[in-house]
């Protein structure tokens, strides 16, 4: 095996007059005088003080009490930054920046920490060490490591440079000293108090193979929480024990300043034996499907939104996981570089809007300033046939007035005379790179984006002389210290319409209407019509109304394609079933079965 590397640590001096003092009762006094009501400021002044210790010399005994007293603290400080950007619109502001800035550069301080004491007790005893005392130091020191990854990941951010080489380099010392299978006692974990510093590693090899810039915001950190419990099911190995290169193996390179990639992805000239470990990831993947089989089935319910005061993880997070720790995924198509600029809508409101705004002759020149939009209400509530949903041509519609709030209520709209019109802004985004199944855009500009993993997003293509509205999902997020957001978008359909659905029961209560996209079919590919519905509460074998340009269609939603918590997307078949008394006076607002199916395609 080879020599273990030296690790990264800070030049340090003798503590001078005015040093801070880390005897226990000093230490003590200082942490009772923090100002805790002050977030900002206790932030600032641990962060001072590591940064102070971590650049003085003291015996490492004394290095790791101190270390071990700040834990506490330090956990009640970066939790509470992390409420600062954890669920922030992206791109984040500048003052969130500096905030998630803070709690990482506090992590990495006592990474720091650690690192220097463990540097100190191999340097004065090289071969008579406390392996109890080495093993704890090795273990927060990678935990904490692990912790400044985590809020990289959290804030869509790349992970700074050196990170993953140290992580490394200090599971390699656990190696070479043969440590890394002892237990360490750790009260701050969350389900198992005392780990080893193979699963502690290997837990943060599985976070960064868990695709975590495709992750919802507080999906990063249930899953963290959660490999506690799972790394038990992995095997962290050498190279030399797994000849075969199937799914469900990674390689991890000790001298290369990166995560863990699939063996099937790497060289043999790349993988040194000596320097190369092997994770097997097939036992958690046979657990994953166990836990998958014991959840409740995805068509009970749409709802898969990340609820952060829950510790589980969702139906459709721990297919995700299964096929990112079991199933080597591989692009489909290749990408193609391009310089174009696009209109962006995120989420699904904000498309239905868009894709109802007024055509008219100068329609194309208003995009090149702020867009505003008006949604509208029937005046006379009394008239039958008329539906709010015909606004996707209101010109066709006689008695229309501007809508007073976003929630169409006709008594209250009638009590307030000037309320602000909601607006759904779009923005201009940039291409710059796309295949035949998406693209990757970049936006550098302001803080309105409100991008999400797993959000709905809508692109017009300027070259595109209709300026249809394609409709995608955002399926990655990264986000860089210089405010530029790069999201990856999968394309669902070159193509939609705006309609709206209601649940047949809901009776003639036609303000029951919500805002639904429908997909058309696309027979080249086989892929069926489909609608895009908020997440709630539409299910499997509900029966539903679709209003499609102020006609009626009965169909009931057969399959789910995809449910990501912000969205669902439902395949559907037409019911044959006889025309409701409610709207018998307007036969000509129904599509007459089977004959007049194929018209809502072109009616598009």
């Amino acid at each position: 095996m080879a020599r273990p590397p030296e690790i990264d640590i800070p030049e340090r001096h003798k503590p001078g007059k005015g040093a801070f003092n880390i005897r226990p009762k000093k230490v003590e006094q200082w942490l009772e005088d923090l100002p805790r009501a002050n977030l900002g400021e206790t932030a600032r002044q641990i962060y001072d003080v590591l940064q102070e210790v971590n650049r003085t010399q003291h015996a490492y005994q004394e290095r790791m009490r101190f270390l071990e007293t700040l834990r506490d603290p330090v956990q009640y400080v970066t939790d509470s930054l992390k409420k600062h950007f954890i669920g922030a619109s992206y791109p984040l502001p500048v003052k969130n920046q500096k905030i998630a800035a803070a709690a990482r550069e506090i992590q990495a301080a006592m990474a720091t920490g650690y690192k220097i004491a463990i540097s100190d007790m191999l340097e004065k005893s090289f071969l008579f060490t406390d392996k109890k005392l080495l093993a704890t130091l090795l273990h927060r020191a990678i935990t904490y490591c692990g912790r400044t990854l985590l809020t990289s990941y959290q804030i869509y951010a790349p992970c700074a440079p050196g990170v993953w080489l140290e992580l490394h380099r200090l599971y390699h010392i656990a190696e070479a000293r043969k440590l890394e299978n002892q237990p360490v006692a750790d009260y701050q974990r969350t389900y198992v108090e005392r780990a080893s510093i193979n699963a502690e590693y290997s837990r943060i090899l599985l976070l960064a193979l868990a695709s975590p810039y495709k992750l919802r915001q507080g999906e990063a950190n249930k899953i963290y929480l959660t490999l506690e419990r799972w790394t038990q099911h992995c095997q962290l190995s050498p190279i030399d024990d797994y000849k075969d290169r199937e799914h469900g193996y990674f390689a991890v390179m000790l001298d290369r300043d990166a995560p863990p990639r699939s063996l099937a992805m790497t060289l043999p000239e790349d993988c040194d034996p000596q320097l190369c470990r092997l994770l097997n990831t097939e036992p958690l993947a046979e657990v994953l499907r166990t836990e998958i089989q014991g959840t409740e089935e995805v068509g009970e319910s749409t709802i898969t939104s990340v609820e952060l005061a829950r510790p589980d993880l969702s139906h459709d997070l721990l297919r995700r996981l299964l096929i990112a720790w079991g199933v080597e995924t591989k692009r489909n198509f290749s990408r193609t570089r391009q310089k174009e600029k696009v209109e962006v809508s995120i989420g699904l409101s904000a498309i239905h809007k868009h894709i109802n705004a007024r055509k008219n002759n100068g329609q194309q020149d208003i995009y090149n300033n702020a867009a505003h939009f008006e949604s509208m209400v029937i005046e006379n509530i009394n008239e039958e046939k008329p539906d709010i949903w015909n606004m996707v041509y209101p010109s066709d519609l006689p008695g229309l007035r501007p809508l007073v709030e976003e929630e169409i209520n006709l008594s209250h709209a009638q009590d307030n005379d000037n309320p602000a019109s909601p607006t759904y802004p779009q923005g201009t985004w940039a291409i710059i790179n796309e295949s035949a199944g998406g693209y990757c855009l970049e936006y550098r500009k302001g803080n309105s984006a409100r991008a999400q993993v797993g959000e709905l997003i809508g692109i017009r293509r300027e070259n595109d002389g209709l300026w249809k509205w394609g409709i995608g999902v955002i399926r990655w997020m990264k986000f860089s210290s210089t405010r530029t957001l790069r999201l990856g978008i999968e394309m669902l359909n070159p193509d939609a319409a705006a309609v709206g659905i209601r649940s047949l029961a809901s009776g003639n209560d036609k303000n029951a209407y919500q805002r639904t996209l429908m997909l058309p079919e696309i027979p080249a590919i086989q892929q069926p019509a489909t609608l895009i519905t908020p997440p709630a509460p539409w299910r499997v074998g509900n029966q539903i109304m679709v209003n499609i340009l102020g006609k009626i269609l009965h169909v009931q939603l057969t399959a789910v394609s995809q449910c990501t918590g912000l969205f669902s997307q439902f395949q559907f078949k037409q019911l044959h079933t006889e025309q409701h008394d409610e709207d018998a006076h307007d036969v000509s607002g129904h599509w007459e079965v089977d004959k007049d199916f194929e018209k809502i395609w072109s009616a598009m």
